[in-house]
């Protein structure tokens, strides 16, 4: 039996003009679908090098963020820490996914009126420090006394190493001194100038220019559950653009699930922008847990990896050693899908 349904003028008219709506009049009267919103540029933190940008790129690469209706000019990276936030700030830009700990202060201490709006990388993932091949340190424990290199201030590698220290066991942050590198490269210049005993490392630095040094401890097997980067956002771009600000996540939501299905697929899409060959590539993929899921966030917190980096904002003199990161004031949810929507910690 076919089904009937009853349709008013009035409906035929509405969803016309809805319609209508998304057009606008081309050449000569035709009509043609409207501009995509231009986000204009967008930084993410080392970005082409590290694997923080891929859910995005490979989203602009498979066009879901056009189906969005949004287009990203430019993506610029940064060195970790504070720079990529600089970015931001400085450049004027809409979005960021910065360094953990640098997006907090940026916020709590510097005042920027920015709001974290989504989880970036969820994981150290590959994240290690290493050592010459003839050291004689051999573990963690033998840093005692001795020079340890991370990147930039308010980075990953210096929330890691000091919370590494910590939770080792047999050693703390104090029995170490901690310097400042500037980067992946020019720690391992220090290193191999012995100028630092241990410097953080990650792929591909690894495999194309670490020879002659071995890793000696890797962050997750002390940091298991640890936010690298967040999402932040301008508030006047939140509160202009809510719309824009949704659809951009969901593209990135499913650009991470193409990445989940397709590693290999996902992998080119560094290798080409690093003219790199496919094999790192998938390197680099396997070696931080990508195709596992264990390295992206979907969007969504974790209290856990929220915890975590409180912890080691207090460990290394971010915050008070009493005090309490206030994420429930400097996190809006409201952009990612209900069911990515967690409990926050007071």
């Amino acid at each position: 039996m076919p089904i009937t349904q009853n349709i008013s003028r009035r409906d035929v008219l509405l969803g016309a003009a809805a319609a209508g709506a998304c057009l606008v009049l081309g050449p000569a009267g035709t009509r043609a679908a409207a501009p995509p919103f231009n986000l204009g540029t967008i930084t993410i933190t080392w970005y082409p090098v590290f694997l923080y940008f891929l859910p995005v790129s490979v989203a602009i690469e498979k066009g879901f963020l056009r189906e969005e209706g949004i287009e990203v000019k430019d993506i610029i990276g940064a060195k970790g820490g504070g720079e990529t936030v600089r970015n931001l700030t400085e450049g004027n830009l809409a979005l960021a996914d910065a360094a953990a700990a640098a997006s907090v202060l940026a916020i709590i201490r510097a005042k920027e009126p920015l709001m974290l709006v989504a989880g970036g990388t969820k994981s150290p993932g590959d994240i290690s420090w290493v050592v010459l091949e003839g050291s004689p340190i051999r573990k963690i424990q033998d840093l005692k006394g001795k020079t340890m290199g991370y990147t930039s201030p308010g980075s990953v590698t210096e929330q890691l190493a000091t919370m590494s220290l910590s939770r080792a066991g047999g050693i703390s942050p104090d029995d170490v001194k901690r310097v400042s590198a500037g980067g992946i490269g020019e720690g391992l210049a220090l290193l191999r100038k012995r100028e630092v005993d241990a410097c953080a490392m990650l792929e591909p630095t690894f495999t194309l220019r670490g020879a002659g040094t071995r890793i000696l401890f890797y962050a997750r097997d002390l940091v298991p559950d640890y936010f690298q980067t967040f999402w932040l956002a301008r508030k006047t771009f939140v509160q202009q653009h809510g719309d824009v600000l949704r659809g951009f996540l969901r593209a990135r939501r499913r650009g991470l699930e193409y990445t989940l299905r397709n590693p290999r697929e996902a992998a080119l899409v560094w290798a080409k922008l690093n003219k790199q060959p496919e094999d790192l590539a998938m390197k680099m993929l396997q070696a931080s847990g990508v195709p596992q899921g264990i390295y992206h966030s979907d969007g969504r917190f974790v209290a856990a990896g929220l915890h975590t980096v409180e912890e080691g904002m207090r460990l290394s003199g971010d915050i008070e050693k009493t005090a309490a990161v206030p994420w429930r004031q400097i996190i809006d949810q409201s952009f990612l899908d209900p069911a990515q929507r967690i409990e926050l910690p007071a």
